[in-house]
This record gives structure tokens, C-alpha cells and sequence, in this order.
């Protein structure tokens, strides 16, 4: 009997295409931010936005060894919101974030707020078609992380989860079917 698997670790077709789609979404939301926007980039943009994609990079690479042996067991929904709280924040600064409340703000550089967004989207970016290629159904910020070191942590990407769920109950429901009816 065929089935999904486990959703949060697995995915199924529907959902490994479209993290495939989102991700070459993301990477164009980063290229048109540079080709097709309506401001030009500095030299300081362009460094701080590396040098924040190499600190989401490390940061969630640091979080995953702290943490991951200790929450594997527990509930998907624990990885899930350690890893994705501090990604939403970042990607909705100063978008969805009120400005008095973007990261730059806080710590007095304003300016930064925008290398951090398009920093995170080249994150997420990268990350979703890891999980394209590996399968991996969970949460896309720890997909380098998992493929790296082999851990299986059970996490939800959350945007994506009713579609997941939703794939799993049709594609159990088929292969149950095809069970009763070779049974019969």
C-alpha cells in the first residue's frame, strides 16, 4: 500500500512541486528587486545583504545543532515555531512589521531593513528547492540543515500545511481504496 507518510517530514507530489515554483518565486523577487526595481543598489546594500544572508545561514545553522536533539521528539509544532517566527519577522520587516517595529529600527540603522528582506528571500529561496530535490516536507529554513547532518525533525512549513494535509488525506484515501479493492 502506497501512502503519504508523515506529514511535516514527507511530501507528496503536489506539494514537492510546488515548493519547487515558490522557491524560483522567491529568487525572482530578488532578481527584479535588482533588475527591475526602481531604485539602484549600493555597494553597502549589496555587502549587507551578504553578509546577512551568511548570518541567517550561520544563525540557523547554530540554532539547529543547539536545539534539534531536543526537540525532534517533541511535537512538530516546537521546531516549527523556533525556526519560523525569526524568518517571518525578517522577511515581513517593514513590509508587515510596522517600521518603529523593523529589526533597523531597533537598532538604530534603518537602512538595514531592506538587505534583510532580500536576504531572507534568497534564503528561503535556496532553501525551498532543497526541499524539492531531497523531499523533505517540514519547514524550509532548516531544509540545508536537515539534508546536511541527516536529522529527522519533523517540522510544518506553514504556509504550505493545509495543502500537505490535504494531499495526504487524498493520496491515503486512493491507496486504501486500491487495498479494498485487491482484497476483494
Amino acid at each position: 500500500m502506497s501512502t503519504y507518510g508523515k506529514v511535516g517530514w514527507d511530501v507528496g507530489i503536489v506539494g514537492r512541486w510546488l515548493r519547487l515554483v515558490m522557491g524560483a518565486l522567491f529568487m525572482l523577487l530578488v532578481l527584479w528587486d535588482y533588475i527591475g526595481g526602481n531604485h539602484t543598489h549600493s555597494l553597502r546594500t549589496n555587502v549587507l545583504t551578504v553578509l546577512f544572508f551568511v548570518g541567517f545561514l550561520v544563525a540557523y545553522f547554530g540554532i539547529y545543532l543547539l536545539v534539534i536533539d531536543r526537540v525532534k521528539h517533541m511535537s512538530p509544532w516546537v521546531p516549527t515555531i523556533i525556526f519560523v517566527l525569526p524568518a517571518m519577522y525578517f522577511m515581513m520587516n517593514g513590509i508587515f512589521v510596522p517600521f518603529e517595529w523593523s529589526f533597523g529600527y531597533l537598532i538604530g540603522l534603518p537602512y538595514v531593513n531592506h538587505p534583510i528582506s532580500i536576504a531572507i528571500f534568497l534564503y528561503i529561496g535556496i532553501s525551498l528547492p532543497v526541499q524539492f530535490f531531497t523531499g523533505y516536507g517540514g519547514c524550509e529554513v532548516i531544509a540545508i540543515q536537515n539534508l546536511i547532518y541527516r536529522k529527522e525533525c519533523s517540522s510544518y512549513c506553514v504556509p504550505l500545511l493545509p495543502l500537505d494535509m490535504a494531499e495526504k488525506a487524498i493520496v491515503d484515501r486512493l491507496a486504501q481504496r486500491r487495498e479494498n479493492k485487491s482484497l476483494a
